[in-house]
């Protein structure tokens, strides 16, 4: 059996649950929102448990929870941690020796006005959780780093995450993992801005890539602990750099060119885990 932990049924969701069902696999269906846990008895989850919360924060919780309670989860707490947080990953990144934009974060409105101007122009700020390109910004100058930063003082801890500018072409790179295996790769190209999140309008194709460019995707898949994740990188004249990692990535835009192929590596994966 295997506890499949939601808090909003999304298209991957749908599509895998569907899929184990016909699968004949048995499933513990868990609405997070509606479920207590309760820390200091003894959880009764069957099998390893599913975690595919949109709430990083839920995701988080439930993950090390439940590992506590010696219950595998998918994805580990390490992953959701690292992942679900800008900073982390690009911290982590750099430690194993992956190639990721020069990146500073500063954790007050004035050091990081005079970290950007160290920097330079233009740049990309980004909060330190969060997806769908949500408040993520391209400072071109002083102004608008200005005005970034006093949004941001409203909303957050009070941390700047301040990434360099790539110059890339239209588009960018994400690899969806299973297990620690590419399951998919595709190009995700801007839609009306500079962003490439296809919750923006962007629009994808299936990526041909390098054997050098593959093993940059491969060497950071395998700095996780296996499960299901994306990788986003850039193309530069120098190589890819990977600028994020996604511990509860979405696939529908890219199940479009690769059909079933992602849901059936999905559930192949969790059931030689059941």
């Amino acid at each position: 059996m295997i506890t499949f932990i939601y808090d909003s049924i999304a298209w991957e969701e749908k599509e895998i649950i569907k899929k184990l069902q016909a699968e004949g696999i048995k499933l513990n269906l868990v609405n997070a929102k509606d479920n207590a846990l309760k820390l200091t008895e003894k959880l009764n989850f069957n099998g390893p448990a599913f975690i595919r919360c949109m709430s990083a924060r839920r995701s988080l919780y439930y993950s090390y929870i439940l590992e506590s309670h010696g219950i595998i989860t998918i994805n580990s707490y390490n992953t959701f941690n690292i992942a679900g947080n800008k900073i982390f990953t690009t911290s982590y990144l750099y430690k194993n020796g992956i190639r990721t934009p020069d990146t500073v974060v500063s954790f007050s409105h004035d050091n990081a006005l005079a970290s950007a101007t160290e920097m330079g122009y233009p740049l990309v700020f980004k909060p330190a959780s969060g997806s769908w390109g949500r408040m993520i910004s391209l400072l071109e100058n002083e102004n608008i780093a200005e005005t970034v930063f006093s949004m941001n003082d409203m909303v957050s801890e009070n941390s700047y995450y301040l990434q360099r500018y790539v110059k890339r072409p239209p588009r960018d790179i994400r690899a969806i993992v299973v297990g620690n295996r590419i399951s998919a790769t595709i190009y995700r190209y801007s839609g009306d801005g500079w962003k490439t999140n296809l919750a923006l309008g962007g629009k994808v194709e299936k990526a041909e890539l390098s054997e050098d460019e593959m093993e940059i995707l491969i060497k950071t898949s395998e700095l996780f602990d296996p499960g299901i994740i994306g990788i986003d990188a850039m193309e530069t004249d120098e190589g890819l750099v990977v600028h994020e990692v996604n511990s509860r990535v979405e696939f529908k835009g890219a199940s479009k060119v690769y059909g079933n192929k992602i849901i059936n590596d999905i559930v192949e994966f969790l059931k030689e885990l059941d």
